[in-house]
C-alpha cells in the first residue's frame, strides 16, 4: 500500500476527496442539538441538516454519473470538491435558516458526485489485486471518518453551533494538487457515443447489477436504520449512557470495519464476491440479534464490533464487483447508480426502522432486522450466482 501511495499521487488526491467528502454527515450529526438551541427550532428542523443532505443524490447522481462518462470524471471532480467545500463552508456566515437548508441540499449533490467520481476512478485506473487493494482501504478510509468524525464536531459545536461547517472548507485545499496529478482513464476510440439504452440493450448481463444494487440498498438501510438510529435510543434506554458514551460505542463498527475492508483482496481470493457480502449480511444479522438481546454493554460491544466485520465484508467488495463487472465506458454511470442507490437506502432506513420501534420496540427491532439479514445472507450463500471476481 505504501508503495502504491508513493507511485501514484493520484491515490492520495482520490483517498483525501473521500475523507472530505463522509464529513457531510459525521461530522454535522453531534451538533444537532447547539443547531436546535441556537436557531431556536424542533428536533425534527435541525435534523433536516442531514435529510437536506441526504435526499439530492438520489435524484441527481445518475445523470451526474452520465456526465463522467461522457466529458470524464476530473471535470466532475474538481468542481464537485468547490460546490462541497464553499456551500458547506459558507453556512457560517448565512442568517438564515432555510438557506441553510438550500445550502446543504447543493452540498449534498456535490458529495454523492465526489462519492462515486472517488470509487470509479479507482476502477478506471487500477485493475486485479491492486484494485481490490485501493477499493478496499478507501472503504476503510469512509470508516475511519465515520468513526472520527463525530467526536471531533462534537467537540467544535461546544465553541459554536457552526464551528463545524467551517471544516467543510478543507475540501478547496484537494483542488490544486488535483489538477495537477489527477489523469482521465483511457477512453475507447470508437466514434460513437456511449449511451445508456446502448448498455441496456447490449450483451452486458444485468442480473449481477441488480443483484448488487440490492445488496447495496439492504446495507446501507441496516446501517442507518439499525445501527446508527435505534441502537443510540437503546443504549440511552437500557444503560443510561452518555452522548460520548454512545459515541465511542458506535465507533467499534466503525473501526472493525476498517480493519476487514483493508483485507478484501486476501478475502476474495477465498470466496467468490457474491459470497462474501451474503456472509457479510450473516454477519450483520448475528450481531444485531446478540445486541437486542444482550445485558451488558461488554456484550453490546463484542456485537458490534461482529456488525463491523460484516460492513467490511459487504461494502467494499460490492464496489468492487461493480467495477469489476462494469464496462468502461459505462463505469461512471454504474458507479452513480451505486450511490444513488446508496443513498436511498440511508434516507428510507431510519424512518422504516422508527415506524417498526412503535409496534414491537427497540429490541424487538433490531431482532426482526438481525433475522432478516441473517436469512438474506444463508439463502444467497447458497445461491452462488455471481462468478469469481477473478473471473469477472
Amino acid at each position: 500500500m505504501t508503495r502504491i501511495l508513493r507511485s501514484s499521487p493520484v491515490v492520495v488526491v482520490i483517498f483525501a476527496s473521500t475523507l472530505v467528502a463522509v464529513m457531510g454527515v459525521s461530522l454535522i450529526s453531534p451538533a444537532l442539538p447547539a443547531v436546535q438551541e441556537a436557531w431556536g427550532i424542533s428536533e425534527g428542523q435541525a435534523s433536516l441538516l442531514l435529510s437536506a443532505f441526504t435526499l439530492p443524490g438520489i435524484f441527481l447522481t445518475i445523470p451526474i454519473g452520465v456526465v463522467a462518462d461522457r466529458i470524464g470524471r476530473k471535470p466532475v471532480l474538481l468542481p464537485a470538491l468547490a460546490v462541497f467545500g464553499l456551500c458547506g463552508g459558507v453556512i457560517v456566515f448565512v442568517p438564515d435558516f432555510t438557506l441553510v437548508l438550500v445550502l446543504r441540499g447543493i452540498q449534498g449533490a456535490a458529495s454523492s458526485a465526489i462519492m462515486m467520481v472517488t470509487i470509479t476512478l479507482l476502477g478506471d485506473l487500477f485493475t486485479g489485486e491492486e484494485r481490490r487493494v485501493l477499493i478496499g482501504t478507501n472503504a476503510a478510509i469512509l470508516a475511519i471518518g465515520a468513526a472520527g468524525y463525530p467526536l471531533l464536531g462534537g467537540a467544535l459545536a461546544t465553541i459554536a453551533w457552526s464551528v463545524p461547517f467551517a471544516c467543510f472548507l478543507l475540501a478547496l485545499v484537494i483542488i490544486l494538487p488535483g489538477i495537477t496529478v489527477l489523469q482521465e482513464p483511457e477512453r475507447s476510440e470508437s466514434d460513437a457515443e456511449p449511451s445508456v439504452y446502448a448498455f441496456l440493450t447490449g450483451p452486458t448481463p444485468l442480473r449481477p447489477f441488480a443483484v448488487l444494487y440490492t445488496a447495496i440498498f439492504g446495507i446501507f438501510v441496516v446501517l442507518y436504520g439499525a445501527q446508527l438510529t435505534l441502537l443510540p435510543f437503546l443504549l440511552d434506554d437500557s444503560y443510561q449512557l452518555s452522548s460520548a458514551g454512545i459515541g465511542l460505542l458506535l465507533g467499534l463498527p466503525a473501526l472493525a470495519m476498517g480493519a476487514t475492508a483493508t483485507q478484501s483482496g486476501r478475502i476474495l481470493r477465498t470466496f467468490t464476491s457474491f459470497q462474501s457480502i451474503a456472509l457479510g449480511f450473516v454477519s450483520y444479522g448475528v450481531g444485531l440479534v446478540v445486541v437486542a438481546h444482550a445485558q451488558s454493554l461488554p456484550t453490546v460491544a463484542g456485537a458490534l464490533l461482529l456488525f463491523g466485520f460484516g460492513q467490511g465484508l459487504a461494502e467494499p467488495i460490492t464496489d468492487t464487483a461493480l467495477n469489476e463487472l462494469a464496462p468502461d465506458d459505462f463505469r461512471g454511470s454504474i458507479m452513480s447508480v451505486r450511490t444513488s442507490v446508496l443513498r436511498l437506502g440511508t434516507t428510507v432506513g431510519p424512518p422504516l426502522s422508527v415506524a417498526a420501534t412503535g409496534v414491537v420496540g427497540y429490541r424487538g427491532t433490531l431482532f426482526l432486522s438481525g433475522v432478516a439479514a441473517f436469512l438474506i445472507g444463508v439463502v444467497w450463500f447458497a445461491i452462488r450466482t455471481i462468478p469469481r471476481s477473478d473471473e469477472n
